[in-house]
Formats: structure tokens, sequence, C-alpha cells
């Protein structure tokens, strides 16, 4: 017969598992999302007749931030589903690197926002900024 704290522990570390699960499928509909937006923030870009700088700027950072979003998706898939330590940490460096790039994305993609915010008050021609 288990103890009580044994008893808490073994509810904690399924409790534990169904929110890792819980996160993943989280992430995984983030991505999605991610994907949807990517496809349509590039086919804006493409029917733009005279794209300014801001305008690639914020395409680069969309595909960067898709970029991060997955590789952040599958590290944490892969955590999920780990067999041992050593995959478990393979899969947290390559969500790290993921959650890095999406931080590198959103900064890029600031900086073209304000691009083409300065240009629509100098042109006052309104743009949509995604």
């Amino acid at each position: 017969m288990k103890t009580e704290k044994g008893d808490k522990y073994t509810e904690n570390e399924e409790l534990k598992l169904k929110f890792e699960n819980v996160i993943a499928i989280g992430v995984w509909i983030k991505t999605i999302g991610q994907i949807i937006e990517t496809i349509g923030v590039s086919n804006l870009f493409l029917i733009n007749e005279d794209p300014s700088s801001g305008d690639e700027k914020v395409v680069s950072a969309v595909w960067i931030e898709t970029v991060g979003q997955f590789l952040q998706t599958i590290g944490v898939s892969q955590q999920v589903s780990a067999i041992n330590e050593q995959v478990t940490f393979k899969a947290q460096e390559l969500e790290i690197i993921g959650v890095s790039l999406k931080s590198f994305a959103h900064a890029l993609e600031a900086i073209g926002g304000i691009e083409i915010l300065q240009e629509e008050k100098q042109t006052d021609i309104m743009d949509f900024i995604p």
C-alpha cells in the first residue's frame, strides 16, 4: 500500500503529464495559426505593387517566426514523448532555439511596422500592418 505522500506524488505526476499534453496541443494550434498567417502575409506582399522596406521586414519576420514556431512545437512535442534525459535535453534545446527565433522575429516585425507607420504618416496612404 502506498503512503499518502506516494499517492500525492503519483497523482501530481499524472496531472503534470496531462498538462504537458495540453501545452503541446496548444503549441500545435499556434503553429497552425502561424502557418495560416504566413500564407496570408506572403500573398498580401506578393500582390503589393510597391512594397516598402518595412513591408519586406514584416514578411521576413513572419517567415522567421514561423520557422521558430515550428522548432518550438517540435521541441515541446519531443519533450512530452521523450524516452530519456538525453532526448529531453535535445528537445529543450530545440524549443529554446525556436523561442529565440520568434523573439528576434517579433523585434524585426515591430521595426518593419514602425517603418510602415512612418511612411503612412508622410503619404497619408493607409496600409494593412499584419
